[in-house]
């Protein structure tokens, strides 16, 4: 028993290693942003951290722009060249920054001149647009960092940036309320880039068309899905707040914050398998690919059912000890909603992350989150006029469901068909 576990340790042993730097890092990461959310959560109304979740969602409508989807095409093409031994490689991360530099100008710009005729929030959204810039370029350098399987030193990096950032977001919020929580986001973020570019000490400074072009190219589809995907879920709390239901914000935002630390373990298994995806796609191996999928399958809607009933009875409990403002009746009713969902988009974040995206179909990914983006706004429109805010949830629960399904059905297709 002993001999086949370390057999099958050493057989793993790369990816076991690259598990736990990465566990690390977005764990410091996702942690940070976790912690300072629930900050707010505790120093802010119910319709405060509404509104606050409201203009993340709107600024996060404007960073799809300035981030069309670098990143995961910078950790693809990051992986590529290391493969291929290229002499492009150290020039990636300053070819792409200079285009999203770019990108978060010209939007950056709009906002200004023209965001005070759509937004009524104008002066609060102005606070963030250095997050515009800040988060676009951490993300591609974090792009950059996961193509070269340096999980080590990105999880120092953002260990040491978590430290820092998260005694100051107690402070800002307590001191400044909404605005401390925005600035928080802002520390955060430009904390993550200095550190990231800091400590990427072979980046050449040389701006390389080709790579570029080819980032870019691939970037277009994922950066559709982008769009698509926040049609898919943050749209619903543009809706909410359309029909004035702030307060409701709120609730879903701390599901929704509970729910993405759930995913990260999915997310770190994903991107710690994704360059071994790229070079099994690259060497035309879709037979492994595919074992591998089936094989991984079953433990993610097991592991997802069971997560979901411990929280069914764990979750309220929590909110009303530390977050008694938001323990009614409405929060529940959400939470239980989600928490049917909750399986298979566990099972969506690792299959997107881990083989579809690395594997160059990002493409299915685009055109499912699309259909089921346009189709969620529909839905969710039709179901609020029929049962309130809880219509935008059922949409949600239906919507999410299928796209999820047909994204795997079409990628084990492609994989038989190749």
């Amino acid at each position: 028993m002993i001999n086949q576990l370390k057999n099958k340790y050493l057989q793993h042993r790369e990816t076991i290693h690259n598990f736990k730097w990465r566990a690390i890092q977005v764990g410091a990461k996702q942690g940070t942003t976790f912690l300072i959310f629930f900050i707010a959560a505790y120093f802010l109304m119910p319709e405060q951290l509404g509104l606050f979740s409201y203009l993340m969602a709107v600024i996060g409508l404007f960073m799809i722009i300035c981030d069309f989807g670098f990143s995961p095409s910078t950790s693809k093409y990051v992986a590529e060249l290391k493969t291929k031994n290229s002499k492009k490689l150290n020039s990636v991360l300053f070819s792409i920054s200079t285009i999203i530099i770019l990108m978060a100008t010209l939007v950056s710009l709009s906002i200004v001149f023209f965001g005070k005729y759509i937004f009524e929030e104008y002066t609060l959204l102005l606070l963030l647009i250095p997050y515009l810039y800040f988060m676009p370029l951490s993300s591609v350098a974090d792009g950059v960092y996961r193509g070269l399987k340096d999980f080590k030193k990105l999880s120092f990096i953002s260990i040491v940036v978590a430290i820092i950032s998260l005694p100051t977001a107690f402070i800002l919020i307590k001191s400044y309320g909404l605005i401390g929580a925005i600035i928080s986001q802002n520390l955060l973020f430009g904390l993550l880039t200095i550190g990231l570019f800091v400590f990427r000490k072979d980046m050449e400074f040389n701006f390389d068309k080709d790579v570029t072009k080819k980032v870019v190219r691939y970037a277009v589809i994922i950066g559709l899905a982008n769009i698509a995907f926040f049609l898919y879920t943050r749209v619903d709390i543009l809706i909410l707040k359309q029909f004035g239901f702030i307060a409701e914000i709120g609730y879903y935002e701390i599901v929704n914050k509970v729910f993405k630390l759930l995913f990260i373990p999915a997310v770190i298994l994903g991107q710690v398998l994704a360059p071994n995806t790229t070079r099994y796609i690259t060497l035309n191996d879709y037979k492994t690919v595919k074992n591998k999928i089936i094989k991984i399958l079953p433990m993610f809607i097991v592991g997802g059912i069971i997560l979901s009933l411990i929280l069914y009875f764990i979750f309220p409990i929590i909110i009303k000890i530390f977050f008694t403002e938001y323990y009614t009746e409405a929060f529940i009713t959400i939470m239980t909603i989600l928490l049917i969902l909750l399986p298979i988009k566990l099972w969506g974040v690792f299959l997107t992350n881990g083989f579809i995206t690395p594997g160059g179909f990002a493409k299915i990914t685009a055109i499912a989150t699309m259909l089921g983006g346009i189709s969620n706004v529909i839905l969710s429109l039709i179901f609020i006029n029929y049962f309130g805010f809880l219509g935008v949830f059922f949409a949600t629960l239906i919507v999410h469901t299928l796209s999820i399904l047909i994204q795997f059905l079409f990628f084990i297709l492609k994989l038989k068909n190749e």
